[in-house]
C-alpha cells in the first residue's frame, strides 16, 4: 500500500513538471498568418505570423519567438496587444553568383505540429514557458504587385 502511495506520488509530481503554463487564455488572443510572395523575381516569399491579445501581458512576461511550420523566429512587438514574427521562406529567393548567404529563414525545429498550430514562447520571470495554439487562422495571401501604382 506504501508502494502504491509513493509511486502515484512520483508519478503526479512528474507529470506536473512537465506539464506547459497557460500564459494567456485563448479567448484573450488570436493568432493568425498570412502567406506572401513578391511581385518581382527574386523578390522573396515568407509568413508574417500575428498575435492579437485583448489585455495587456503582465510585466514579468514577455512574448518571445513562435515555432511555427518548423520556423522557430522572434517577434517584434507592434504595440502592447500586437505581435508579429516575420518568417522569410525559400520560395521566389534570388542568390547571385558567389554569394553563400541564407537569405531565407531556416526551418530549423523539428517538432511535429498540426498545419496550423503553433507553439508561442514567452519568457516569464527569466524561465521559457511554451503554450501550443490549436487553431491559428491563415489570412488571404499577400500578392505584392510587380510595379508601383500609377495614381
Amino acid at each position: 500500500m506504501i508502494q502504491y502511495i509513493l509511486y502515484l506520488f512520483i508519478a503526479t509530481t512528474l507529470i506536473s513538471c512537465n506539464s506547459t503554463e497557460t500564459i494567456v487564455q485563448e479567448n484573450n488572443l488570436s493568432a493568425s498568418y498570412e502567406t506572401w510572395v513578391a511581385g518581382v523575381r527574386g523578390g522573396g516569399s515568407g509568413i508574417n505570423f500575428y498575435v492579437d491579445l485583448k489585455t495587456e501581458l503582465s510585466e514579468e512576461i514577455e512574448l518571445k519567438k513562435v515555432i511555427f511550420r518548423g520556423y522557430e523566429v522572434p517577434f517584434e512587438k507592434q504595440d502592447a496587444l500586437h505581435f508579429m514574427a516575420r518568417i522569410k521562406t525559400e520560395g521566389n529567393q534570388q542568390k547571385f553568383d558567389g554569394d553563400d548567404s541564407q537569405i531565407y529563414t531556416s526551418p530549423k525545429n523539428a517538432l511535429t505540429l498540426a498545419e496550423n498550430e503553433a507553439i508561442l514562447i514567452f519568457l516569464k520571470n527569466g524561465k521559457e514557458i511554451r503554450q501550443t495554439i490549436k487553431e491559428v487562422k491563415e489570412k488571404p495571401m499577400l500578392l505584392y504587385p510587380s510595379t508601383k501604382p500609377k495614381f
